[in-house]
């Protein structure tokens, strides 16, 4: 998913109340210790709309500010100053307006989403909702301190993006001549140098990459320095409770009523909750939740996170197109892993088929990355996410990958591609009827009852299927509940009980010999394991034992990993982005290492 692309302005920073630290920056550059933080403005999280009804009158309001309003049979508009809209149709009783609220793209790196909304009937002629909004914050964290060797360090930490500057630790060199320090990290023409100087009211201000101008950063208290440290002040054990019972279809379990020894996954969540942000590899997980047997047994969160943030799914997301597949044959439509999309899209816009190879690629082909289009995560593909994203031509992503160039044949080569995921929404919407989001919303999280989500879009409108959507850990884990359950939720039956089976069985061996590359370069670049639709299949090892898995991933240690033979169910949300050598060792180090580990009946 396209992510911290900033090169508009800076938004201005919000002054952070309380100190961190007590020294006075002299006219002598003393090293300013200490925990020191910066945030970008944050968008309210929620919205009173309000649409009114008087006769052939209709008006809005959103908040306290009035709104243009169009009506026209059933369907309703209103736009927001702001770029913001809702557009949803009055039910023939009256009694509701559905429909999405749609958040346009943000100067920081968030892209523009639809969150399902519903504003239901106070009384006649009156319908109201409180929408809510897609946080959109960003951080970041300087901390400085003294090492080992009583040399000034410091550490640079972006919960949203993981932006340090391209170092894991800097050295704080004092510049005599004009009272100001530099950040320097690596030598020679590896190095890296960002000035840090003193502003008024005892501030200090930073170079920092990728924004337009400097950022200043004052000492971190309270609820923002929750979100540099894992846990704040641990003392002692940790006090392991169960999930709370809320509405959200879940039941919920004690660690022994599932077969776990509650001892040990307590010393698991005391190892998350002390979690140094100073390390140079630091663990940044965000949550960790558990559920075996269709039940959720274990609930943590870190960082500042909490049950009801809506996460960043990054790349996991990429497996609702698949899940999607197995919604609609369940609803008895027609898709299934041979369709053939491309033809479709091409003559749709008017286009003949430049390469007949390209009437041979099928959603099979698109779910297990093997499409031979020139269609490759790396920047150098004309088809890589970064260059879609970045190009202005073309707004319908579904047209620009189908115009790709062919490299190999279908079939042939593995090459790991948003663009291919994102292509399944052209079969699903077609199969559908509607768009990729509202299919989803109706085919998936309304049935398995989601709180508030918000959905990523292309710059056409369309829902993106690359990844990117915005959800509740607790929400994302009942998918992998659901599959565990072959396809069943709370009774109901979602996916079809055969494609549970078929989407998630190895079909490509992610291999050096399928990707074409060097040992060395499949080695930095993939996991290995197997493709198959969507998922990722692989082995979970804990002990001497190794257990079948599969898996959905997304950047900086968004996973669900289910493990069939234990009916376990394990999700993580992260902030390790662009760091796969941490969060890639997730499923062995803390599934197999510690919490398969802690089942009484897996020993």
């Amino acid at each position: 998913m396209r992510r911290l692309i900033m090169t508009l302005a800076l938004i201005g920073a919000i002054p952070v109340s309380g100190s961190a630290m007590t020294q006075t920056i002299a006219s002598a550059p003393e090293a300013p210790l200490g925990l020191w933080s910066w945030r970008a403005n944050n968008a309210a999280e929620s919205r009173l709309l309000m649409i009114e009804n008087d006769g052939d009158v209709w008006q809005a309001t959103i908040g306290s500010e009035s709104a243009p309003l169009n009506h026209d049979q059933g369907e309703i508009s209103v736009v927001h100053p702001d770029g913001s809209s809702f557009v949803g149709q009055l039910s023939a009783d009256r009694s509701e307006i559905r429909g999405y609220w749609y958040q346009p793209s943000a100067a920081v790196h968030y892209q523009s989403v639809a969150t399902p909304t519903i504003l239901t009937a106070e009384n006649s002629g009156q319908w109201r909702a409180q929408v809510s909004i897609q946080p959109r914050p960003f951080h970041v964290f300087l901390d400085i301190f003294e090492g080992e060797d009583a040399q000034i360090l410091a550490v640079i930490r972006n919960p949203e993006g993981n932006d340090t500057l391209g170092a894991s630790r800097f050295r704080l060199v004092a510049n005599e001549a004009d009272d100001n320090w530099t950040l320097v990290a690596g030598s020679g023409g590896r190095e890296r140098r960002h000035d840090l100087r003193p502003a008024d009211g005892g501030a200090l201000v930073l170079e920092y990459d990728h924004l337009a101008k400097p950022i200043t950063l004052r000492p971190a208290a309270g609820a923002i320095e929750a979100k540099y440290y894992s846990r704040r002040d641990i003392q002692g054990s940790i006090a392991l409770a169960s999930p709370p019972q809320q509405d959200d279809g879940w039941v919920v379990a004690t660690p022994e009523e599932a077969g776990f020894d509650s001892a040990a996954l307590e010393a698991l969540t005391r190892k998350l909750a002390t979690a140094d942000p100073r390390n140079r590899r630091p663990q940044m997980i965000h949550s960790l939740l558990v559920a075996r047997g269709g039940k959720l047994v274990f609930e943590e969160y870190f960082f500042g996170h909490d049950r009801n943030m809506r996460h960043d799914v990054r790349s996991a997301g990429k497996v609702f197109g698949s899940v999607m597949i197995g919604a609609l044959q369940q609803k008895g439509h027609a898709i299934d892993a041979a369709h053939r999309p491309i033809p479709d899209i091409l003559e749709n816009a008017g286009q003949a088929i430049d390469d007949k190879r390209k009437a041979d690629i099928t959603l099979g082909h698109l779910m297990t990355f093997t499409s031979g289009l020139d269609c490759d995560a790396n920047s150098d593909s004309i088809g890589s996410e970064s260059r879609m994203w970045e190009q202005q031509d073309e707004t319908d992503y579904w047209l620009y990958t189908a115009r790709l160039p062919m490299l190999h044949d279908p079939g042939n080569r593995y090459a790991y591609c948003s663009g291919s995921a994102n292509l399944v929404g052209a079969s699903l919407a077609a199969a559908g009827g509607t768009t990729v989001y509202d299919l989803f919303d109706r085919l998936i999280a309304k049935p398995l009852k989601f709180g508030p989500y918000h959905w990523a879009l292309a710059p056409n409108g369309e829902g993106y299927l690359g990844g990117g959507a915005y959800m509740r850990p607790r929400d994302i884990l009942k998918i992998g509940a659901m599959f565990a359950a072959n396809g069943a939720w709370n009774g109901n039956q979602i996916i079809d009980e055969a494609w549970v089976k078929e989407s998630t069985a190895p079909k490509v061996a992610i291999s050096a010999q399928t990707t074409g590359m060097s040992p060395e370069q499949f080695g930095n670049n993939y996991f290995g394991g197997s493709q198959a639709y969507i998922w990722r299949t692989d082995v979970v090892k804990s002990g001497e034992t190794s257990y079948r898995s599969y898996e959905a991933s997304g950047n900086g240690g968004q996973l669900l990993i289910i493990v069939p033979e234990l009916d376990l169910v394990v999700g993580f949300t992260g902030g390790n982005y662009r760091m796969g050598g941490i969060w890639g060792r997730w499923r062995d180090q803390i599934v197999g290492g510690h919490i398969i580990a802690a089942m009484t009946d897996a020993r």
